[in-house]
């Protein structure tokens, strides 16, 4: 942009901001929008208006300049895909169409170019359009950039300096400045926000009334130029880049739901339209243009607001990746349909809450009004249009475009191209219009004012703790994840505090110091064993692993672990209470005798991460509370303890509730004083973890060795790893017990953190070996009886996958029952094969004796049978498959044919009852097939 229209975009700043601030409180009916370039008039285009009746309120996009000779509708290239009869028919239509192309050429020399030689056989090759040459150069087509992406495109990683201020008229404003060399000339990058408006461009140096080198100066120019009032001020914070970033991400969409509706000849109304319910052929191969379709039920991707749980949203629909854009398309006749509802209301719902609508016009002579879909949202109807009439390969396909008045034009244009075959082409085509139509839709009144209610709050919260952190130099808490405002940010309760009585709070660097000296590795052991002062034995064998830990850690991180170690009844955890009742309840705070008032408890704030870490659990918020306990716990720890009888608690060392009671015991504390430290057991912990010296269990104290026999060692390892510095590693293979874990010592969030990791990253060849680790713990534990569950109905669409698996073989039978008597999208002689597998597998690994191995064998299959449908099973695959692995008895079988045959599900053929009742016959006995049984198979 050159320098003056810039300087000019930076002084009217102040008042376009203010008008599109005005513009957006009003109604859309009382504003009035000029129309673009590309729209079309009857005054100019004869073709208007282009499949569309024309209504008030919209816009119709014109694509008259650039339309190539073969690109118009051309039934005569239609010929070879017409039988030898009909070729009588086809001159008569082709003398007409010629007549009609001739007219058009006539009424409209630069639309099209006409051959000179009609009876040239050979046709001169055509120019290629712009659209065309954009595909064989980039072989894509160029989404719309919206100002979101600015900052992370010019400033973003690279050094930059961010000024704010909040203006008496604009309020928040925030200036980016960086300064480039172009053409061996000093550029100054700047972009400038509002809550209403963004402005971006370069300036030269030369043409800024300020020393060039003077940082400052520059920016105070700028600002003058802006009409800014306060000045801007530098802003200090470090995560600023981050923050910004953050705002503008919330814009940024790379999910997109867009409806499909379907039209044929003669049909007008919104009823007609979405009565629609078989789709023809053409309709078909569009489908497939637009994405894959895709089973709803147990689908993970975007959803687009379908159901993919109980089908109520129908069982299919077209879904598409494209770009890192992921599309769920709406499509009418996909969509549940109820007969006796006149108004479709279970489909009007989805489509008329889209912004973009793809309309399929399968018509001749029909046209489509924007106005019969009654919606609020829809902005922008793309309409493709293809003849049912003319059978042409490849199917040839007509676009026009309609758009509310108050939606700009977006690319590409039609004027470039609007007809086009069907190819990879005129995908990239299409997808690229109805992205680009979904991001100038953003731009409408309606959906700008809900944009800058978010804006609005971002950029106040962003412009606030970077004015706070220039006055009084604090770093504002972390964020809540998922919320914009930060827990606890509001005015202090009294005018009097001020800055003087702030706290500062490091919590990263505490937990990465924990995370350094804590873990159960080799090293940290070895270099400080001094630190810690519990053991634990865990394992169920006698060769148990030992693993060491922090006593007053584990007590405060986890109410178990208090009553393990230090044998304190906190009365939480009973089995009546629910989880959250004990979240909700209030924790007391432990103050030191130097504090006269009672400090507050609220160390809630979780940490906003900077990047999702599917790999760790999250620092939790029970670590800063933990932390700011340890505080007082660990209040003397700088003192020298050999000053002290480690037997005795002094007068420093007592610990009081919020209401600053003494609740020593006296009587208690000079008998201790008489007692001789037991020179064989550690002497007891000058601190303690409760305020009252009484609750605690002396014998505990002194107790340094724990045994544990619930969890295998590592799930143990990693429990200690995560109460000693707030993460872990997740993976499915350890979620099993670590969800366990979770729950045996009431950790709530790293219960949540390990069923967020298994719905997100569960897989196919994981699921065996999750399977048999819960084998041991799902009839114990809530968690793991949830986890099953969500592993089965992960299963259920994947069955045939599990069974191609060798993991299977290995699962119990009990969880192979389990498996089986789900809804399985397998057929049912699958499942019949992989029992069978399954059986033989566990025959020939579990027995040694033959006879043992038949009588096994059969019970076996007795059992999981109960859960096989054989009347599902055709009556081929009973004779060929079933039969002769003579796992099933063969009257069952016969039964079977029997009762497909009399109710009709299948044809059943003389010769498989003939041959079901041989077998029969040669059977000595109910039970003679076990003789047979190839034990080595």
């Amino acid at each position: 942009m050159e320098c003056s229209d810039f300087m000019q975009q930076l002084r009217s700043f102040k008042p376009q901001s203010l008008g599109c601030a005005v513009a957006r409180r009003k109604s859309s009916t009382t504003l009035i929008f000029p129309l673009p370039p590309q729209a079309c008039s009857d005054e100019f285009c004869e073709e208007f208006p282009h499949n569309f009746i024309p209504t008030p309120g919209y816009w119709i996009e014109c694509s008259r300049q650039k339309i190539a000779t073969d690109t118009i509708w051309d039934e005569s290239e239609s010929d070879r895909d017409l039988p030898e009869g009909d070729e009588e028919d086809r001159d008569v239509t082709d003398h007409d169409n010629g007549h009609h192309s001739r007219t058009h050429d006539h009424g409209c020399n630069d639309l099209y170019e006409d051959d000179e030689d009609e009876d040239s056989t050979s046709p001169s090759p055509r120019k290629k359009t712009s659209i065309e040459e954009q595909w064989e150069k980039n072989g894509c087509f160029e989404l719309t950039s919206v100002e979101q992406e600015t900052y992370e495109k010019y400033f973003y990683g690279t050094e930059h300096w961010n000024y704010f201020t909040n203006d008496e008229d604009l309020g928040p404003v925030i200036l980016s400045i960086k300064q480039e060399t172009l053409n061996c000339r000093d550029q100054f990058r700047i972009l400038v926000r509002a809550i209403s408006y963004t402005v971006h461009g370069l300036i030269p140096a030369s043409c800024v009334f300020a020393d060039r080198y003077n940082r400052e100066e520059v920016v105070r120019s700028l600002g003058k130029e802006v009409n800014i009032n306060p000045p801007l001020t530098l802003g200090q914070l470090p995560d600023t880049p981050e923050e910004l970033l953050k705002l503008d991400q919330v814009f940024i969409k790379s999910e997109l739901k867009v409806g499909v509706i379907y039209i044929k000849e003669g049909q007008y109304t919104e009823e007609e339209i979405l009565d629609n319910n078989d789709n023809s052929m053409l309709f078909e191969e569009f489908l497939q243009i637009l994405g894959e379709k895709v089973r709803l039920k147990g689908f993970d991707r975007y959803k687009g607001g379908l159901d993919t749980v109980h089908d109520l949203t129908g069982l299919y629909s077209i879904y598409t990746n494209w770009r890192n854009i992921e599309i769920m398309f709406h499509v009418s006749t996909l969509l549940p349909y109820e007969k006796h509802d006149s108004q479709k209301l279970q489909r009007k719902r989805h489509i008329g809450n889209d912004i973009v609508c793809v309309v399929f016009l399968e018509a001749d002579n029909t046209s489509f009004s924007p106005a019969c879909i009654k919606s609020h949202f829809l902005h922008t109807f793309i309409l493709v249009r293809t003849s049912p009439r003319i059978k042409r390969k490849p199917t040839r396909y007509e676009v026009s475009v309609v758009t509310r008045d108050e939606v700009g034009a977006y690319k590409p244009y039609l004027w470039e191209q609007s007809v086009f075959d069907k190819g990879p082409m005129f995908r990239e085509w299409l997808l690229t219009k109805i992205v680009n139509g979904e991001r100038a839709s953003y731009s409408a009144p309606k959906f700008a004012r809900m944009q800058e209610r978010t804006r609005s709050q971002m950029l106040e919260d962003i412009v606030a703790n970077l004015q706070n952190h220039a006055e009084t130099g604090q770093i504002p808490k972390p964020y809540r994840r998922g919320s914009w405002r930060p827990i606890g940010h509001m005015r202090p309760s009294s005018p009097l505090l001020d800055s003087v009585r702030d706290q500062f709070e490091d919590y990263d660097q505490l937990a990465k110091d924990f995370t350094r000296v804590f873990l159960n590795a080799e090293q940290n052991i070895l270099q400080n064993a001094q630190l810690f002062d519990v053991v634990f034995m865990v394992g169920q064998s006698k060769q148990k692993v030992k693993f060491i830990g922090v006593r007053a850690i584990l007590g405060v991180r986890s109410r178990v672990f208090q009553e393990m170690l230090y044998g304190i009844q906190t009365g939480f955890g009973s089995p009546q209470v629910p989880v959250a009742e004990l979240l909700a309840r209030p924790v007391p705070t432990l103050l030191s005798p130097q504090q006269s008032r009672p400090k507050s408890s609220n160390f809630l704030q979780v940490p906003d991460i900077e990047s999702p870490r599917p790999k760790s659990v999250p620092s939790s918020p029970m670590v800063k509370r933990a932390f700011s306990r340890l505080g007082t716990i660990t209040a003397g720890w700088g003192k020298s303890i050999r000053k002290h009888n480690t037997q005795q608690l002094s007068a420093d060392d007592k610990k009081k509730w919020s209401s600053s009671q003494d609740c020593s015991n006296k009587d208690g504390k000079d008998k201790e004083g008489k007692e001789k430290p037991n020179v064989g057991q550690l002497p007891v912990p000058r601190l303690s973890v409760c305020a009252d010296a009484q609750k605690v269990d002396r014998a505990k104290l002194a107790q340094t060795e724990f045994s544990i026999i619930e969890f295998d060692p590592e799930t143990f390892r990693i429990l200690l790893d995560y109460l000693h510095t707030g993460s872990c590693p997740l993976t499915c293979a350890t979620i099993p017990g670590l969800i366990c874990a979770a729950e045996h010592y009431d950790l709530p969030e790293l219960l949540q953190a390990c069923f967020h990791h298994a719905k997100q990253f569960l897989r196919i060849d994981v699921v065996c070996c999750m399977l048999c680790s819960l084998e041991n713990y799902y009839w114990r534990y809530t968690s793991a009886s949830e986890l099953v569950n969500m592993i089965l109905a992960f299963v259920e669409t994947r069955a045939y996958a599990l069974f191609q698996t060798a993991e299977f073989l290995t699962l119990s039978e009990s969880m192979v029952q389990m498996i089986m008597c789900r809804n399985l999208e397998v057929p049912e002689v699958r499942k019949f094969e992989a029992m069978l597998s399954w059986a033989r597998y566990k025959i020939r690994t579990k027995t040694s004796s033959k006879l043992d191995a038949k009588l096994e064998f059969k019970c076996i299959m007795e059992r999981l049978a109960r859960d096989l449908k054989l009347y599902r099973i055709s009556p081929q695959e009973l004779i060929k498959v079933v039969l002769p692995s003579k796992a099933i008895k063969n009257e069952r079988i016969l039964e079977t044919l029997m009762f497909q045959a009399n109710s009709g599900m299948y044809r059943i053929q003389d010769s498989y009852l003939k041959e079901a009742t041989q077998k029969l016959q040669k059977q000595e006995s109910r039970f003679s097939e076990w003789e047979s049984f190839d034990f080595s198979a």
